[in-house]
């Protein structure tokens, strides 16, 4: 596997927000997002190590974690090592509960009950919405998030539209680009069109830890 990082954080975003989660960053990306705040995850100038399953699964296991995020990058793009680093995890403790965020371009080809999905759907404001599968509705189970990043009032409105197209099982979670919309206007969005099944989020990561955060 080519691997950026592994880590332990809290997870600033979706249903485990504020817990303890060991993230696993896999090298590359199949796009180029404009608001992308992990840059250094792909290209040829990015740093990774290439490790096997078995000692990924050693780094993981270290930091005595049972709440893993797979992320990127892309990961899917390693899938079969994604797959055999999943199933190893689960030989070795049943309790673990596995994360892994997409980007929207790829539909998994696996199915794990301890494995759950946040897929990132892309707004046109990221320059890559023509770059989205929308298979991740009808693929998605209850335990699974659909992400959609917003920018402006424009990106809620594809929002809405492609939510009025593609009914979906999975959880729908929304979030403002950082500095680029206020959580507010987002709110005043879902109140004026009632969306009852979209969930607010604000990556309190970003509060944390970004020396410049002036909040949403």
């Amino acid at each position: 596997m080519n691997v950026v990082e592994i880590f332990n954080s809290i997870d600033g975003e979706g249903r485990r927000q504020g817990q303890l989660t060991t993230f696993l960053r896999l090298h590359d990306c199949n796009i180029r997002c404009s608001y992308c705040d992990t840059t250094y995850s792909y290209g040829p100038d990015s740093d990774y190590d290439t490790m096997t399953v078995e000692e990924v699964v050693n780094r993981i296991e270290a930091f005595k974690n049972h709440r893993i995020t797979i992320t990127g990058g892309e990961p899917l793009l390693q899938e079969y090592d994604v797959i055999d680093l999943v199933d190893t995890l689960y030989e070795r403790n049943c309790y673990y509960d596995i994360n892994i965020e997409t980007n929207g371009t790829i539909v998994p080809s696996f199915y794990r009950p301890y494995v759950w999905f946040t897929y990132d759907y892309k707004m046109p404001s990221s320059l890559a919405e023509e770059y989205m599968d929308l298979g991740i509705f009808k693929v998605a189970t209850e335990a699974d998030l659909i992400k959609f990043v917003v920018s402006s009032e424009n990106d809620l409105d594809r929002m809405h539209q492609i939510l009025a197209d593609n009914p979906t099982k999975g959880q729908i979670y929304v979030s403002p680009v950082w500095g680029a919309i206020e959580g507010a206007t987002i709110v005043e969005y879902m109140i004026k069109h009632n969306l009852q099944d979209v969930r607010l989020q604000l990556q309190i990561h970003k509060f944390i830890w970004d020396p410049n955060a002036k909040g949403v």
